[in-house]
């Protein structure tokens, strides 16, 4: 890292972590003091900074170095020599509270000047005092409470961004494709808490590095292990039990392992119930600093479902059964797990140029068995993706990021193997299915500029294609977003995205069952493609560390996957005779507020919004509502700190109901022989009746330790539901009492779950 002097200016880069843990510290604000000219850093904490002669005073840069929790940091550079500057930034106290004002000033300010909108980015330790079922954060639950994201079922951790599908949202962990993001049916992320840094969901104004989906993008990162000494965290839940180790591996390399597990299945036994089903997950990281100028990074994560149940089991639960055991045989259970890897290397070829290269593989997979006599099914079903992936930021000037690269990733599609014995086999024959590969690639690039002081603008361009079959399908993805500063307090921005999606999942149920099926687009069908226009105005009130913002967008979806009524979607190897392919709409309008700096923080969000679709052979060729159409979404959360030990936090949501396909009525007409009658039902128009509402209020009350211990403990006590108002989740046609008639009955789902969980630090 060097410090160039082009004529009489300079250009300072560097990295900015953290002083304790070593810790990179991702979009970190670095600012010329009493300027408006300032960069951010990226997310390896890397930064570069080009300064005008102007600003340079007494041959000196003066700059500022901010980041929300964190104290501020002021340093003078010596103009004129080659420097490296790294800054290392100390956690901010109750005792510095105007510090932490010049912090989250700094960072309002240039979330206001940005080009970037429809983003959030949140810290995980921001949001680990949240209330949750089981008293363990769920980071997919907290997104779930972000504006224009709609929840799918209760409970579950499906996410139904902006009008589209919950196959629409690309989940990235440490730049790896994470393909099921649920266990236990989705009602629990796969994300462990504890291995977790940064989270950051973008619904519009998509940066063109990122393609692959239409509707989001959920970009993790995990920690990188504490540089300066080992240290374990952990938890214990009614449902589950974490363990995190970190430390230095030497004074170059640091290391991070991060473990859970559920006890749903001992947890059961204790009142004599036999659920034979549990779920773990692995995180791993590595970092090594090769030089000033390299650095290697790996990381991996490993998670599975476990249900394993046979008639043996069962006999043992019952001590008073004396039959002689298994008698029919029975065997049944399912595996279902991810496996991501990434090895990145991050390298600087001078104080302007950084990249990244990343090796990446993620394999999903399932397995589903069963035994009753002689008959064994066994069901499989594999996603291998292998992949690379390359990055470069090309600092120009400090009114010009420039951002380009590509990607290239093979993907093998193993699709519904199914191995039978017994006499089963004359209902159904064992098939290896269709083995399928398709090559996905993209190369893009973008410059965010700004022109003025007024107006910035990025534009971007991504060119994308995938080949299956033979067949090669391309698209061209244009970015736009701009920024109009009114005053350092206001600006309005605007953005058009066009995406493009080469694989859809298959589904035949709104829970996360292990039937699903990730498939590629074929010969038959197209890829799905969506452009989104949006435009939003800012406001920042320095005063109360407080930024708004209004949204307000439209887009338009094209290829878009149904099923045909009936369909069969379980074991068919000719699923795309069952598709459909339509169009679809989605506008609305989002408020969001939010508080990050203080004993008080939080955030208020509002989304207003319709999603359709139409497709030319359902619904009569009329033009139907999205089955996750919510009119109206509202959440509240809120952290309060009481003391130094004793912190308060709630969430409040509100949300409309979801749609169904109602029956109204039915008629008799004789059957094709004529020797009997049919009773045909009579139905509404498609998703034309909506859910009742729902809403809950969720409460958390954690009891940290005193500091000055080596081994520190923290309670969290907190319940789900406070008020018991359980979410309907499903529809239920029951007849009448008089038995004159049917009616709906629409069953609800988690009530009040009171939950206690510990949390430690060694």
């Amino acid at each position: 890292m060097l410090l160039n002097i082009y004529g009489s200016g300079a250009v300072v880069s560097g990295y900015v972590k953290d002083a304790e843990s070593g810790e990179a510290l991702m979009f970190t604000t670095v600012y010329v003091t009493g300027s408006s000219v300032g960069t951010t850093t990226n997310q390896y904490g890397f930064y570069s900074l080009s300064v005008d002669s102007a600003l340079i005073k007494n041959d000196s840069i003066h700059l500022s170095i901010s980041y929300v929790g964190y104290q501020t940091v002021q340093r003078s550079v010596p103009a004129g020599r080659h420097v490296e500057l790294n800054f290392d930034l100390k956690q901010a106290t109750n005792e510095l509270k105007e510090l932490v004002v010049v912090a989250s000033q700094s960072k309002l300010e240039e979330e206001l000047k940005s080009t970037e909108m429809s983003m959030v980015r949140l810290p995980v330790k921001q949001i680990k005092s949240l209330p949750a079922i089981g008293g363990e954060t769920d980071i997919v639950k907290v997104v779930q409470l972000l504006p224009g994201v709609a929840k799918g079922s209760e409970g579950g951790t499906g996410m139904f961004v902006r009008g589209g599908d919950a196959d629409q949202n690309l989940v990235l962990l440490d730049e790896s494709i994470v393909y099921n993001i649920g266990h236990l049916f989705g009602f629990f992320s796969v994300f462990n808490p504890d291995a977790l840094k940064d989270l950051t969901m973008i619904k519009g104004a998509f940066p063109s590095n990122y393609g692959g989906r239409l509707s989001s993008i959920l970009d993790i990162r995990m920690k990188e292990g504490h540089q300066n000494k080992f240290q374990g965290t952990g938890g214990i839940g009614l449902l589950s039990s974490r363990l995190t180790l970190e430390g230095p591996i030497s004074k170059k390399a640091s290391f991070l392992v991060s473990g859970r597990r559920t006890y749903i299945d001992q947890v059961f036994k204790l009142v004599e119930l036999f659920v034979p089903y549990y779920f773990y997950d692995i995180n791993a990281k590595v970092n090594y600093i090769v030089s000033q100028n390299d650095r290697i990074y790996y990381s991996m994560y490993y998670g599975n479902d476990v249900l394993k149940f046979d008639e043996g089991d069962v006999v043992e639960e019952e001590a008073s059964d004396t039959s002689s055991g298994n008698d029919l045989g029975l065997d049944f259970g399912f595996t279902l797990g991810n496996l991501t890897n990434t090895i990145r290397w991050n390298h600087i070829y001078n104080a302007k140029m950084f990249s990244n290269i990343s090796l990446i593989s993620t394999n999903f997979n399932y397995n589903i068995r069963g035994q009753i006599f002689n008959n064994q099914l066994l069901i499989r079903s594999n996603i291998f993706d292998l992949g690379i992936k390359a990055d470069y930021d090309y600092y120009y000037k400090a009114d010009n990021h420039i951002k380009f690269g590509g990607m290239f990733t093979h993907h093998t599609f193993k699709p519904n193997i199914i191995s039978t014995q017994g006499d089963i086999t004359e209902f159904l024959e064992s098939s290896e299915g269709e083995k399928l590969f398709t090559q996905e690639m993209a190369v893009y690039g973008q410059s965010d500029k700004e022109f003025t002081d007024k107006i910035k603008v990025n534009t971007g361009l991504r060119i994308s294609g995938s080949v299956v079959e033979g067949k090669v399908y391309t698209g061209l993805e244009p970015r736009l977003a701009s920024r109009y500063l009114i005053d350092k307090y206001n600006s309005v921005k605007l953005s058009y995205s066009r995406m493009k999606q080469y694989m859809h999942r298959v589904s035949s149920s709104t829970v996360a069952l292990p039937t699903d099926l990730w498939y590629p687009v074929t010969r038959t069908i197209k890829p799905q493609s969506s452009s989104q226009i949006a435009a939003g105005y800012n406001h920042i009130f320095p005063k109360w560390q407080i930024s708004c913002s209004l949204e307000a967008y439209y887009k338009w979806m094209n290829n878009l996957i149904e099923y045909r009524e009936g369909a069969n979607l379980i074991l068919n190897n000719r699923f795309e005779n069952e598709l459909l392919q339509g169009s679809g709409d989605a506008y609305g309008l989002e408020f969001f507020v939010k508080k990050e700096e203080g004993n008080f923080t939080g955030w208020i969000s509002y989304t207003l919004a319709w999603a359709t679709r139409d497709f030319d052979d359902l619904n009569n060729g009329e033009r139907f509502w999205a089955k996750y159409d919510r009119r109206h979404t509202v959440s509240t959360v809120a952290t309060l700190k009481l003391s130094k030990r004793w912190t308060f936090s709630a969430v409040w949501v509100y949300s409309t109901g979801s749609r169904f396909t109602a029956q109204i009525g039915q008629y008799v007409m004789p059957n094709a022989t004529y020797t009997g009658f049919d009773i045909i039902p009579i139905y509404t128009a498609r998703n034309a009746v909506q859910m009742s509402p729902s809403h809950r209020l969720d409460l958390n009350i954690s009891l940290r330790p005193k500091k000055d211990r080596k081994f520190t403990g923290e309670w969290n006590f907190g319940c789900y539901n406070f008020y018991n108002r359980a979410t309907p989740y499903r529809i239920d046609i029951v007849p009448i009492e008089n038995g004159l008639g049917y009616r709906y009955q629409q069953p609800g789902l988690f009530g009040f779950i009171p939950s206690i969980a510990y949390n430690f630090k060694f």
